[in-house]
């Protein structure tokens, strides 16, 4: 916020104006100046509760939500605020209850190219002077999302490296184009896999090939990405990946509520489960879902295809 963007009515005002010729007392000028930085900072709060975040755009689709990654220029590497607003926008979607699927993209030619690396030297340099550890990495988004009970399908368009990579893996389902690629380069620069990955990623491709991308922090292409199941489907580079996870998330959000919620919660139950318990809980959950006149409605509905074929 310059005082020069103020209009001529407000800088003719002597308070203003003295204090853009340096003529005013100091008490004066630095009383306007914290006026004005507040004003600036309620603007932008203001700004990111009707307009949205910079880094982060929120866009609803009757029942279903797209999250879109917004830093283009950066590649939509991962910063502060776009972790805090990623969050914000999730948690939103979370307690919505007319949203029924969300799907997470990436601006422009890049799903998410990672963190900000000038952040870590940053918080290196913070380190050697305080002693304190990087707060940039906390665990709230990480379970935000391992624990979101809603289906989220990750429309890849782009690299995804690094965190890129690790957030996509927190996802139900991940769609790519061709044009995607991913990479977990943590080891490159003397670090090691988070966002839980090293629980999702051999879960998908094994414990052999987990290694082999994490400790050679090799790119992997897409067409590879396919074949070893890390993403479900590939689309040619002229079809729009978010297009098609709509064309999804429409066909999930048609299913009984409950029903979706339920199978997507015994999947990740399975995951750390034994058959015995595996089987107990898809009975009660079975039985929960029965009782539900969604489901007789479900039911009927599927009896009158029947009959009319």
């Amino acid at each position: 916020l310059a005082f020069t963007n103020f209009p001529a009515s407000l800088r003719s005002n002597w308070g203003v104006s003295a204090l853009l010729r340096n003529e005013c007392p100091l008490w004066i000028g630095m009383g306007v100046r914290k006026l004005l930085e507040s004003v600036s900072g309620l603007i932008g709060i203001l700004r990111k509760v009707f307009m949205g975040s910079e880094t982060i755009r929120y866009d609803t689709r009757e029942n279903i939500v797209i999250i879109t990654l917004n830093r283009p220029d950066a590649l939509n590497a991962m910063n502060v605020e776009m972790r805090d607003s990623l969050k914000g926008a999730l948690s939103k979607a979370a307690n919505d209850e007319m949203v029924r699927v969300v799907i997470l993209s990436g601006a422009g030619c890049a799903f998410c190219a990672g963190a900000d690396l000038k952040r870590f030297a940053h918080d290196f340099e913070h380190y050697k002077e305080t002693g304190e550890p990087s707060r940039f990495y906390d665990l709230s988004l990480p379970k935000l999302m391992a624990f979101f009970k809603k289906p989220i399908i990750a429309a890849i368009n782009g690299p995804a490296v690094g965190v890129g990579m690790t957030m996509a893996l927190a996802c139900d389902i991940r769609l790519a184009s061709e044009s995607a690629s991913f990479g977990c380069p943590f080891t490159r620069i003397g670090l090691t896999p988070e966002f839980g990955s090293t629980y999702f990623l051999p879960r998908l491709v094994g414990y052999a090939k987990s290694a082999e991308w994490i400790l050679t922090s090799r790119m992997i292409k897409a067409q590879e990405a396919l074949s070893t199941g890390l993403i479900s489907q590939l689309f040619d580079p002229g079809v729009d990946v978010v297009d098609e996870a709509l064309k999804m998330a429409r066909a999930m959000a048609a299913m009984p509520e409950l029903a979706i919620l339920s199978a997507k919660k015994l999947l990740r139950r399975a995951m750390d489960l034994n058959l015995r318990e595996t089987l107990e809980e898809e009975k009660a959950v079975f039985q929960d879902c029965q009782k539900e006149h969604e489901h007789f409605l479900a039911v009927t509905k599927v009896m009158e295809q029947i009959r009319g074929k």
